[in-house]
């Protein structure tokens, strides 16, 4: 373990170093709380991160590193424990983690409904405000550094509006993307309703799991080169 964490010093890693220093840095760092099949777990308020785009996760990473999202320990202690993290990783960890990530199979998330949501409204909300940048299957698109937004839990999609809305996410010097969640929850999601609709709709666009994988929920799309 020692010596795959020194060899991140040098770059660049060969893939195949590079994949066992991003599989030690997981299962060091990332599973206890993420799961190690990094589907997240909803007693620790922690999001599936499988199959989430290198770029995404690096960005977010640095942006924990850098001090531009999880300083409001008291509104975001998830973000704030994310952001310690972080400050422990050195760039070349960073970069072997994101890569290890994007290539686990996406979970898709096991409640695939919100309580009380109005799909239809939430639809409307969505292509008329969302669509642009998340894609008409909230695939995500990297050319707006927009993530996808299937295989994340709803009450994870929902808590993180709720940040954008009231300022704990995504409104630090720096944090450009954030910025434009920033505008589009203040401005666009009205109220708790909206919010209900709008990630009851973004579940509906997970693919089905297989009865084989219904257990488990998993589905595991290609991986695109990049």
């Amino acid at each position: 373990m020692d010596l795959l964490l020194f060899v991140t010093l040098t770059l660049p890693l060969c893939p195949v170093l590079a994949g066992a220093v991003g599989a030690a840095v997981f299962e060091k760092v990332c599973a206890s709380c993420h799961g190690g099949r990094g589907e997240g777990k909803t007693e620790l308020k922690t999001p599936s991160i499988a199959n989430a785009p290198r770029w995404y996760v690096m960005r977010q990473l640095m942006n924990f590193h850098e001090g531009r999202r999880g300083q409001d320990a008291a509104n975001d202690p998830q973000g704030a424990l994310m952001a310690g993290i972080a400050k422990s990783l050195k760039p070349g960890e960073m970069e072997a983690v994101a890569a290890f990530v994007e290539n686990l199979p996406l979970v898709v998330p096991s409640e695939r409904e919100i309580a009380g949501a109005d799909v239809q409204r939430g639809q409307e909300l969505f292509d008329e405000r969302c669509m642009e940048c998340h894609r008409y299957n909230a695939s995500g698109e990297m050319a707006f550094g927009s993530p996808p937004l299937i295989g994340r839990q709803g009450w994870y999609l929902q808590e993180q509006l709720h940040k954008f809305k009231n300022l704990h996410r995504g409104a630090a010097r720096g944090d450009d993307k954030g910025a434009k969640m920033v505008q589009m929850a203040t401005q666009f999601i009205q109220d708790e309703q909206a919010m209900k609709n709008v990630v009851g709709y973004i579940l509906t666009l997970n693919p089905v799991a297989s009865k084989a994988e219904a257990g488990t929920a998993i589905f595991a799309p290609p991986v695109l080169k990049r």
